[in-house]
């Protein structure tokens, strides 16, 4: 049949067709534009709870690992297989690694027991020049000491110190942040310097952390020591990492001797940990955390 013979609706059928079309697409795309960025919302939600139940994951199991290690050091078995300066211990399990690393308190200067000489040398370790440090050391007693009390006026007030005066002793190296000279100095800094739980008046450089130990060597303390009494507080700190994730958890507290017996422990407070990078060299997670541990450790990283 001729074009002249088709029926005059063909040409406004065949546009109604292609309108039809049109709104279809159109029509898609607003739907998609509605959906899309409900199903990437949804996506990433998803994502983001899978990340926080891997992270609460590492982390009971980074506490639960800094309890085997705290039971191996007040058990005896600890001091002889972690290094006692905070270097790091590490080992691996699958596509897990686990760092370690124990600071033992004798190696730390104590905030209630050290003199002003002591505890000079522990604020130079920290980078303050000599008369700083030990404006800081002298602020350090005062604030607290409570004989000033009844010893009448006290003196000038260092600019170096806190506003106010405790009149009683440390109960946390935290404290040292109330210090104006100290206020920036981040709590990890601090605590690898400085503790309230070894009691004691000196300090044994043998167990000391790298940065004061090169501070006491320059140093001249009658209250520096070599030979390490038995401990009797440890910071312990353990990082568990995932490695195909990315995903870190860190556990960080310090552990004192049990009153009750001297193989237990108490934990004495949380302690900051600071996520290093990992330590270079390896060993057996057996070897650090015992056969049982390091068999529940190959099955739950399998």
């Amino acid at each position: 049949m001729s074009d002249r013979h088709k029926s005059p609706n063909a040409g406004g059928e065949s546009a109604s067709s292609g309108f039809s079309l049109v709104a279809v697409l159109v029509f898609m795309l607003i739907v998609s534009a509605i959906v899309v960025p409900f199903a990437v919302t949804a996506r990433t939600r998803l994502m983001i709870a899978n990340n926080e139940v891997e992270q609460e994951r590492l982390w009971l199991l980074a506490e639960g690992l800094g309890n085997v290690v705290a039971s191996e050091l007040t058990g005896g078995s600890g001091a002889k297989k972690f290094p006692l300066d905070f270097t790091p211990s590490a080992c691996r399990e699958g596509d897990f690694s686990f760092d370690v690393r124990i600071q033992d308190h004798d190696g730390l200067i104590d905030l209630n027991a050290a003199d002003d000489q002591l505890l000079a040398l522990g604020f130079a370790s920290l980078g303050f020049e000599r008369q700083t440090a030990q404006a800081l050391a002298k602020a350090a007693i005062r604030f607290r000491d409570n004989a000033k009390l009844f010893a009448g006026q006290p003196g000038p007030r260092s600019a170096v110190g806190p506003p106010e005066d405790k009149q009683a002793p440390f109960e946390s190296v935290s404290e040292l942040q109330e210090f104006s000279a100290l206020a920036s100095t981040p709590l990890q800094t601090l605590h690898a310097v400085f503790t309230v739980n070894s009691k004691r008046g000196t300090i044994s450089a043998d167990r000391a952390p790298n940065r004061l130990r090169a501070a006491l060597a320059g140093g001249s303390s009658a209250s520096v020591t070599e030979a390490a009494a038995d401990a009797s507080a440890y910071t312990v700190d353990v990082v568990v990492r995932r490695d195909d994730s990315g995903i870190t958890a860190e556990a960080g507290f310090i552990i004192e001797t049990s009153p009750v017996s001297p193989t237990a422990f108490q934990r004495a407070s949380r302690s900051p940990v600071t996520a290093l990078p990992p330590a270079a060299a390896t060993t057996d997670c057996e070897v650090l955390f015992g056969a049982e541990a390091a068999r529940i450790l190959r099955g739950w990283s399998s």
